[in-house]
């Protein structure tokens, strides 16, 4: 017996229900001149905290986050840095991202770059904009949409400051003095 190859035809669609699951969450600035995104707004999507910085891409390098009681000895090395976290969500994609900035230092300077991206930051709270690089001054320009793009969809999930933080860096936090990257600063095989 044939097969019915016209029962096949789709003459109407059937409603697709889904649910956006998050298990993976980039540390990342959103990419100068490409990426359009907006940040969360509130403050219950943004806090300070200090992150080890490491720097590069390599095995052991990038971004962590501390127990506090590990502050003191990572002072002396200057990778240690008082951030500002926020989300922030891609234009397109959907991607959720965490994103830090530097605030100033303990003498209050402040990088040129780090503070036209808070500013950035801001804006990006009600528009969507894109960071575009100004090398002549050494900032970033803050580049709005010129199309009145919808507002971001932002997913049930994660629901809060703490879940985004746990996914995002879910193997970048560092809770124990004999962690490798630790031993590693210290000089230590």
């Amino acid at each position: 017996m044939p097969f019915n190859f016209e029962a096949l035809r789709v003459t109407e669609t059937l409603p697709i229900v889904v649910k956006r699951v998050v298990t993976s969450i980039p540390v990342k600035k959103p990419k100068p001149g490409v990426e359009f995104f907006r940040i969360r707004p509130g403050s219950e999507w943004q806090f300070n905290t200090y992150m080890l910085d490491l720097g590069g891409k390599g095995e052991g390098e990038g971004k962590f986050l501390l127990e506090p009681s590990l502050y003191p000895e990572m002072v002396e090395t200057k990778k240690l840095k008082l951030v500002t976290i926020y989300t922030g969500i891609t234009y397109g994609s959907g991607e959720i991202f965490i994103s830090e900035i530097a605030q100033p230092d303990a003498e209050g300077k402040d990088n040129e770059y780090n503070r036209t991206r808070r500013l950035a930051y801001t804006k990006a709270e009600t528009h969507w904009v894109k960071l575009q690089t100004n090398d002549s001054i050494g900032a970033y320009d803050t580049v709005f949409a010129m199309s009145k793009l919808p507002d971001p969809e932002w997913p049930e999930e994660p629901e809060n400051m703490v879940k985004a933080i746990e996914i995002a860096f879910k193997d970048k936090s560092i809770d124990d003095h004999n962690h490798p990257n630790l031993k590693k600063l210290r000089g230590e095989l």
